[in-house]
């Protein structure tokens, strides 16, 4: 059964096609890549789809039902949760006032807050998240930020989540951390989507790929019939080569940057720590 499928779906502005007749379908319970440069019109895509923009054509099914979403409300009641590239949160709330925030649970007429940190906290353990309900957003590294989103998901009961970009900002072990996530979040049978431009990521997490170039559906592949120079043949429209030739650098070459002993702090957290570096000529 296809958890999304979108039909002959258009959108532009201005006059400029942003998406033009795509139509793009996501089985139940898989993970899938929505693939192709910047621009080529992938969020703008999953932003109709999360009701954030309305479509000038086209129609919407989730769950093998006709879905009219006008709003991320609808698309929310449609079980569907979208985690921006930047993301939406208050700095000076813990973990769990910023995933309860506009559906906060109560106790008569007051805020039951032991029972949405109980909640949240069982959230954290299923999915070994590693996160502290009571601490503040701004302790908090981007990863563990991108994981606080994935939880306003699952608190909210989402069967499908939209990720817009999650590893343009995590350094290489939050990336692999994320994609255990990923990994067992399918394990519950939810699926997920990955707006990405990143070939070996696609390749390392996804099912399927659906390739999107100047704003229309090219392919959709099973990632296991794939490979990388042939994603990358179709994101662009003509062969890629992964070959750079490098002439050797000279030892003695110039020092044309110089960093010496920066550091620095934020909220009261070390960000850099005494760092010292060279750059030469070449």
């Amino acid at each position: 059964m296809n958890a999304i499928e979108m039909k002959h779906i258009s959108k532009s502005f201005h006059g400029a096609y942003a998406n033009k007749d795509i139509s793009f379908s996501v089985r139940q319970g898989e993970i899938h890549s929505l693939l192709g440069e910047n621009g080529a019109g992938k969020t703008t895509l999953m932003k109709i789809l999360f009701g954030l923009y309305r479509p000038d054509e086209g129609e919407i099914r989730i769950n093998d039902k006709p879905a009219k979403i006008h709003s991320p409300h609808d698309a929310i009641a449609c079980g569907l949760s979208m985690v921006h590239q930047h993301f939406v949160q208050v700095e000076n709330l813990t973990v769990t006032e910023n995933i309860i925030v506009g559906h906060e649970p109560k106790k008569g007429l007051f805020l039951d807050r032991k029972g949405a940190e109980k909640k949240v906290k069982n959230l954290i353990d299923r999915y070994h998240f590693q996160l502290d309900p009571k601490e503040t957003i701004e302790n908090l590294s981007v990863g563990e930020r991108q994981r606080v989103e994935i939880l306003k998901a699952l608190y909210n009961d989402a069967s499908i989540l939209l990720l817009d970009e999650p590893t343009a900002v995590l350094t290489p072990p939050e990336v692999a951390e994320l994609f255990e996530m990923l990994r067992n979040l399918k394990k519950e049978n939810k699926t997920i989507v990955i707006i990405t431009h990143k070939l070996k990521e696609t390749l390392e997490i996804a099912d399927r790929v659906t390739i999107l170039r100047k704003g229309e559906t090219i392919c959709t592949r099973e990632v296991s019939d794939t490979d990388e120079n042939q994603l990358a043949e179709l994101m662009v429209g003509r062969p890629v080569s992964f070959e750079v030739e490098r002439t050797p650098w000279k030892e003695d070459a110039s020092v044309r940057l110089e960093v010496s002993h920066i550091s620095l702090s934020e909220h009261k957290r070390t960000i850099l720590d005494d760092i010292s570096l060279q750059v030469r000529s070449g």
